[in-house]
């Protein structure tokens, strides 16, 4: 009996040591400064510097023990560059600040009519454009109604304003989807009346593919067309080459 109680004593003290030394370790680490800041980029496309992202974070942790480091701001700050799709944020056991992020992949470039430009992704995020990188992307330009070029946001078919942004998204998809065109298109460009028209690569015509029904069809045809005609003398007289009606190309002369 006394051997038993002996037992549960000493684990009883054991268990209470280890509690007290856990507790002095947790404080000893919250006490402890941020040894360095590791950034962790899970995509590199290049809108976000290195160094000035390490910078702008350092300013929440420098000369502060580890602690007193607002987490939730770092991840506020983060939240808000417009080129970061997805990030988080940990302090581990070392004092290291380490620092997860991806960025947004644009898939082409937008000229609005204001004179603005913002890239559009593959899943319908508006980024803005940045000085320092110019990816090499498809570019369209012409009667876009540009409304915020600072911040990242997510396309809406209900808003009016983002109506040829989405047209533009469904055209790049379909273009995208043609291993042919897509090494020919050079440009997508909307008219004043909402029409989209391609800038074709060994054609100086207008090529005129409209609103985005049936676009898939209709840039088969274009390919058709291509193979058969492109780089002939009779292709530079045109001036216009349709799409817009079904099952045919209607080409006009200059």
């Amino acid at each position: 009996m006394v051997k038993k109680i002996l037992s549960i004593v000493l684990w009883v003290v054991t268990a209470a040591a280890i509690v007290i030394l856990c507790s002095f370790a947790r404080e000893n680490y919250l006490k402890a400064p941020v040894k360095s800041i590791n950034l962790i980029p899970e995509s590199d496309s290049g809108f976000v510097r290195r160094s000035e992202l390490r910078d702008e974070i350092g300013g929440f942790c420098s000369h502060k023990s580890i602690g007193t480091v607002n987490m939730v701001a770092i991840q506020r700050h983060l939240d808000n560059n417009p080129w970061i799709e997805s990030n988080a944020a940990y302090i581990d056991l070392n004092g290291t600040l380490n620092v997860n992020f991806k960025e947004y992949e644009p898939s082409f470039r937008v000229f609005g009519k204001n004179g603005r430009s913002v890239y559009v992704t593959h899943q319908g995020i508006v980024i803005p454009s940045n000085r320092r990188y110019i990816p090499y992307v498809l570019i369209a330009s012409g009667n876009f109604d540009l409304q915020n070029d600072s911040t990242a946001y997510q396309l809406n078919d209900t808003l009016p304003s983002d109506q040829n942004l989405l047209s533009a998204l469904h055209w790049y998809k379909a273009i995208e989807d043609n291993p042919f065109i897509s090494n020919c298109i050079g440009q997508l460009y909307c008219n004043g009346k909402n029409e989209f028209e391609l800038t074709v690569k060994g054609i100086e015509a207008r090529v005129i593919v409209g609103d985005t029904c049936d676009a898939a069809d209709k840039l088969n045809r274009l390919a058709i067309f291509m193979k058969q005609k492109a780089g002939r003398h009779e292709t530079q007289a045109m001036k216009n080459i349709n799409l817009n009606y079904k099952n045919q190309i209607v080409c006009t002369k200059r």
